[in-house]
């Protein structure tokens, strides 16, 4: 189940999803065939209960979209158009070597609806349900083969970075592939919801077809 990146570096992005109770589950691998490192979207800043920071692998992006399929990524969230944001949000980086691969989860409990950091859940009756084709995983990263980018390790996250760029949200790029869906709904917002402009590209579609169902 495999799909070839459609940005700069040459990455292949696999998953089987599945179900475990009530959450889809999407594990994930990316393998870095490309000359160049890589800094592959993983965690959110976060703090525990104590209020000490932790990075929060838990979160997700879900938008409505391309066309009657829905995406399921770890990425740059598009802004909101309906404020300002001072800070926007930006990921926090595992580093994927040339020849290595990098596995990860997303688990969205059901039913699957729109969701971005930027944006709280909506009262039931502001969502509208729609039937979804299929669903495109993507996951966001860096190419380290940029002279601009400096990755700095993060005393909270060993095992992650933080990168800054120019302009981080410009930089980024995805890797993404089509998994088909069998009787799959998207609790799809009626508010100010910002989403992605289409894809000018088709996205890979994972062979042989792993299903959301």
């Amino acid at each position: 189940m495999s799909g070839a990146s459609r940005g700069a570096a040459d990455l292949v992005l696999s998953c089987q999803p599945s179900r475990a109770g009530d959450r889809l589950v999407f594990p994930y691998s990316i393998t870095n065939r490309g000359s160049a490192d890589v800094y592959v979207m993983d965690a959110l800043g976060g703090v525990d209960a104590s209020g000490a920071a932790k990075p929060n692998t838990q979160w997700v992006v879900v938008l409505a979209g391309p066309g009657s399929d829905a995406t399921v990524a770890r990425m740059i969230p598009p802004l909101p158009t309906d404020r300002r944001i001072a800070m926007p949000v930006i990921p926090l980086a595992r580093r994927l070597r040339q020849g290595e691969t990098l596995e990860g989860r997303i688990e969205i409990p059901e039913p699957l609806a729109e969701t971005s950091p930027y944006f709280g859940d909506l009262p039931l009756r502001r969502y509208e349900v729609v039937a979804v084709g299929g669903v495109v995983l993507s996951v966001g990263y860096w190419s380290g083969g940029s002279n601009t980018l400096v990755a700095v390790p993060t005393d909270y996250a060993p095992d992650h970075v933080i990168v800054h760029t120019a302009d981080p949200a410009r930089s980024a790029h995805c890797v993404s592939v089509r998994l088909p869906a069998q009787g799959l709904q998207l609790f799809r917002r009626t508010d100010r919801f910002p989403r992605l402009a289409e894809a000018t590209s088709p996205v890979p579609v994972s062979r042989p077809a792993a299903a959301v169902a």
